[in-house]
């Protein structure tokens, strides 16, 4: 009864507030009391606080000692000298030098931990403390891409802390309710589905339920669910609102920011390198090597890129005034020629691996080893070196130089400008070649055995993926269509056995939908009984049942009647789990391990379907490992989310009757969010995510410590110390998995959170718990991972945005569900233009009109939601014809501008003392960011390989090495000495101008505008 009736409650009420009252064991219930409600909502503000500060604070470990976590670059009083140097990048603390014997076959543990140390995210040789490595150590470790990982990771965990705070109160409200049916999963107790308290054998509408709260006093107090939920609707939109924004400053903000601090702060050899493409493949000639080894087109490509930087130096100093006899010696000090292999570098490396286990096998006297690696190693010899010349005589697909100093790499950079645009470039090549009129002149400069190059900054040689660099521009195109069409049919493939997986373990499960008798709040009947042979439970006439009946009832009346009482009854009486609801709870179990089964098949599937793709993107031929790993992400990431998140929804989603196969598609029953639909549907998918918010953390910390059990106990079996070193090697990071799989959280959990706000929670466990464990495995357990560039992370942010329109749809699919989450329609001015959209609707859509779209986005709860909906449909609609147009003619546009409008940027000339040569900086790079240098054989995936492919580049870049370090004069002497010696004539300052700058330090970067991605 109300504690306060004014005579005007219709009678269907009263009746509900006298059960209530029985209910919740209350003399009566206050309908105009709100302090139970307000002291609610205070309680959900500071456990919102509470968990927030919880789950931020370990995420700034160093902000209490200071402000920044990178180090200042003020000169300090009384310190090291070297970093007080003005315009100085700080030196990196990194990996440590190797030593030698490293080719000795008798295993050393010792040498085997040095060689784990070096290959690992190490600092001077020991391993980085966990807690105390600040996130801009990240990008020394693995690059700008791994450190905007960690930060994203970082970011989210917050973001999904604070929806958690604004939803809180959803979850709060719903728990204390008992809409939903009691399926014995406290999880769907949190949904919408179960707000507001139901009544039962009276004949007040759902929509008409309240919400009822108890205080320790043993009053309680009562509101109207359709006056809670436009407050939490607009909770919720803020919610959305919150990520938006921060999915908006990491990929405008955040992410160019911490490039071009990362850029500033780490001397690496991208700072000193150029990439060049479109040279001449080859010309008479090339391939006559001097006594130093370096043939006539490295020596006559190092002599024209010295040349343009004279240029530009000359000029320079023309406008500052100055002399031009200051200008420093220009130098190439390393040229890396890119040779067509045919696309036998792969089987060249795979041979080496041959030639090394078969080093290996002999040592250890394993004749029957060494006869079949004998056998092997001569077949793929003869088709490795089948119609493939030596390998001077190879043509040339693109070089890697280092020059002398960051500003040499940005004269070239600059005076190539115009060369990125493939418009540009062709026209270039055409005027410099006609040789008609004297305007043609500074561009025939320019040019290289008739071919206009293309010069950019380079990547971190770390970056570089050498197998893919003689592969074609169109056949990569090519293979990038075909691979996405196969990508297309693998994902549909496996959706498709994972549906069936599923659909049958639910057709082996035999369950009974409870029913209401209310159109709005049921699953649609022709869908659960199509041909009336199927038992209906309605849930009143069920509860008005005795229990003599009920022992003589058949098996689906005793099944309705156990559902309709709840697990949570049943469990209190031991004569309904022994009696009549004995068959019932065996058939719920039974279903129960069909859907773990299932669950079995579904992973099985997915590991299977992901293996597939990474060798797709394997089949792509990308260039550098960030390409690869971002075609990666974008896979796994699709088949994840699809298999994870919209399996189960499909399994149980019953389309309208103008979809086209609807029937014969989808076998559900639920084409609406009714309150069984989160008991079935939203109670798997949020046991899905509660998972996923630990597993993947636990199972990479489980595989590390895995890794460092095998090592103690396989380390002393070990016969060889190759076999010794590839046991102490740690496995890579998987940067593509980890993106992918936080994609997916995000996907899932936007997707569902309107309805299931708990996934927020799940979703900050998941950051939070990841980003500690990834933090352990990367600095602990893995091997150190490629120099990332910002692609993976730029494109991880720019699918995020796709997640907020989802949200927007599902949430007015669920929130604007009339029985489940009731909401009064809009008034006033807002009303009339609903209306007026409804009925301009209702004459064009058939769809609009019958599914009610347009009604349900214009309710108090959801029209904010609708409204951000429409605006991100319409902006993503013309920012893809804007791709579309960037695409064709904006290459176009941009040329013209960059012709007509740009001016190129200034360098100020620099003077001897001001600068810092390749020559100081190549000892610390070698050591802190290694390797020093774009040659093929000191990648690390080409390291321990290279002493069995026997180059002749790697040969002669060891035997000039050894010759500089012996006689550091003679090149000085020689007239044909190789890159550096041709370069050498140009100045006689040469020998001496190490020693006058070996004190001083002048390093501007280039301008990100000249990073451009192939």
């Amino acid at each position: 009864m109300s504690c306060n009736p004014n005579g005007n409650e219709p009678l269907e009420l009263l009746g509900a507030l006298e059960q209530w009252a029985l209910e919740y064991d209350c003399p009566c219930i206050d309908l105009e009391d709100d302090r139970q409600f307000v002291a609610m909502w205070g309680f959900c503000l500071i456990a919102a606080l509470i968990f927030c500060t919880i789950v931020s604070c370990p995420f700034f470990p160093r902000c209490l000692r200071c402000c920044c976590c990178r180090r200042s670059r003020k000169p300090q009083a009384g310190g090291d000298p070297e970093a007080q140097r003005p315009n100085s990048k700080p030196r990196l603390e990194g990996a440590w030098e190797e030593e030698d014997g490293e080719d000795q076959a008798e295993p050393s543990i010792p040498k085997a931990e040095q060689h784990l140390k070096r290959t690992s995210a190490t600092k001077d040789g020991e391993w980085r403390p966990i807690w105390s490595t600040a996130l801009g150590d990240m990008a020394e470790i693995g690059g700008t891409g791994t450190e905007l990982y960690f930060r994203l990771l970082r970011n989210l965990g917050i973001v999904f802390a604070y929806m958690s705070a604004l939803t809180c109160a959803s979850i709060a409200f719903n728990a204390v309710s008992n809409f939903a049916p009691d399926n014995g999963n406290a999880l769907t107790k949190t949904t919408v589905g179960n707000i507001g308290a139901t009544v039962q054998g009276t004949n007040i509408e759902p929509d008409q339920r309240y919400i009822i709260l108890k205080d320790f006093d043993g009053k309680c107090s009562g509101t109207a669910v359709n006056k809670m939920t436009s407050i939490l609707g607009w909770l919720d939109f803020s919610s959305i609102a919150l990520f938006f924004v921060c999915i908006l400053v990491f990929r405008f903000y955040i992410v160019p920011r911490v490039a071009k601090q990362s850029d500033d702060d780490q001397i690496t050899p991208k700072d000193f390198a150029v990439e060049i493409d479109n040279l001449p493949r080859r010309f008479p000639g090339m391939e006559q090597a001097d006594s130093f080894g370096s043939t006539a087109y490295e020596r006559q490509l190092s002599e024209l890129l010295c040349q343009r930087i004279r240029v530009q130096q000359t000029r320079e100093r023309a406008r500052a005034g100055a002399e031009a006899g200051d200008a420093p010696a220009v130098k190439v000090e390393e040229l890396v020629l890119v040779r067509d292999f045919k696309g036998k570098l792969r089987k060249k490396k795979a041979l080496a691996d041959l030639k090394r286990e078969l080093d290996i096998a002999q040592y250890i006297k394993d004749e029957k080893q060494v006869a079949k690696l004998s056998k092997r190693i001569e077949k793929m010899e003869k088709k490795v070196n089948e119609k493939l010349e030596s390998e001077d005589a190879l043509d040339v697909v693109r070089a890697y130089a280092i020059l002398s100093t960051p500003k040499d790499a940005e004269r070239l950079i600059i005076d190539y400008r115009f060369s990125v645009y493939g418009l540009l470039r062709r026209i270039s090549q055409c005027l410099g070649n006609c040789g008609l009129f004297e305007c043609c002149c500074p561009q025939r400069q320019r040019m290289f055995h008739g071919r206009a190059l293309r010069i950019r900054r380079a990547p971190e040689p770390t970056n570089i993926i050498w197998e893919n660099q003689d592969v074609p521009h169109v056949e990569r195109k090519v293979r990038h269509a075909l691979v996405m069409f196969a990508f297309l049919i693998i994902v549909l493939l496996s959706f498709t056995l994972v549906y069936l997986a599923n659909a049958a373990a639910k057709s082996q499960t035999k369950s009974t939908t409870q029913l209401l008798g209310n159109d709005a709040c049921d699953p649609e009947i022709g869908k659960i009984n199509p041909d009336n042979t199927e038992y209906l439970c309605y849930v009143d006439t069920a509860l008005n049942w005795t229990m003599s009946f009920v022992e003589t009832a058949t098996a689906d009346e005793k099944a309705c009647y156990c559902g309709a009482i709840g697990y949570a009854n049943i469990a209190r009486s031991t004569a309904l789990i022994n009696g009549v609801c004995r068959d019932w709870l065996i058939a719920v179990a039974t279903g129960i391990g069909i859907g773990v089964c299932a669950t079995g098949i579904v992973v099985v599937i997915n590991v299977v379907a992901k293996m597939v793709l990474i060798q797709l993107s394997y089949a792509e031929k990308p260039l550098s490992y960030s390409a690869l790993n971002a075609a990666q992400m974008v896979k796994i990431f699709a088949l994840q989310t699809l298999n994870t998140g919209f399996v189960i929804f499909c399994v149980n989603f019953s389309p309208p009757d103008w979809f086209p196969l609807g029937s014969l598609i989808f076998l559900g029953e639920f084409s609406d969010s009714v309150r069984g639909w989160y008991v079935v549907v939203g109670a798997a998918i949020m046991s899905n995510m509660l998972a996923n918010a630990v597993t993947p953390a636990a199972s990479n910390v489980c595989v590390m410590i895995a890794n460092k059990f095998q090592r103690w106990c396989c380390s002393k079996r070990q016969k060889h110390q190759l076999q010794l070193r590839q046991l102490y090697t740690n496995p890579e990071f998987d940067m593509a998995a980890r993106f992918a799989q936080l994609l997916n959280t995000v996907f899932v959990t936007l997707a569902y959170s309107s309805g299931m706000p708990l996934l927020n929670a799940f979703a900050c466990m998941y950051m939070f718990f990841t980003f500690w464990a990834d933090k352990v495995v990367l600095l602990w357990g893995s091997r150190r991972p490629p120099a990332y560039d910002t692609q993976i992370p730029k494109q991880a942010a720019d699918i995020m945005l796709y997640a907020i329109p989802l949200h927007c749809f599902f949430a007015v699919w669920m929130m604007g569900q009339p029985c489940t989450f009731p909401s009064n329609p809009l008034g006033g001015t807002l009303q009339s233009l609903a209306n007026q959209g409804i009925s301009s609707a209702g004459s064009t859509s058939n769809f609009a009109a019958s599914d009610g779209v347009l009604d349900r986005g214009m309710k108090e709860s959801t029209w904010m939601v609708f409204a951000l909906l429409v605006l991100l449909v319409a902006v993503y609609i013309l920012w893809t014809v804007l791709w579309i147009l960037g695409g064709t003619l904006g290459e176009f546009f941009k040329a013209m501008f960059t012709l007509c409008c740009s001016r190129a940027k200034r360098i100020a000339p620099e003077s001897h003392v001001e600068v810092q040569t390749w020559a100081m900086v190549k000892a610390d790079i070698a050591r802190d960011f290694p390797p020093a240098s774009y040659m093929m054989e000191e990648h690390p995936m080409y390291k321990e390989a290279a002493q069995f492919m026997r180059t002749r580049t790697s040969f002669n870049e060891r035997k000039n090495e050894k010759k500089a370090a012996m006689a550091p004069s003679d090149s000085a002497k020689t007239g044909d000495g190789g890159p550096d010696n041709a370069t050498a004539q140009a100045s006689n300052k040469d020998a001496n101008q190490d020693a006058e700058t070996a004190r001083d330090v002048a390093a501007d970067k280039a301008p990100s505008e000249a990073r451009q991605e192939d």
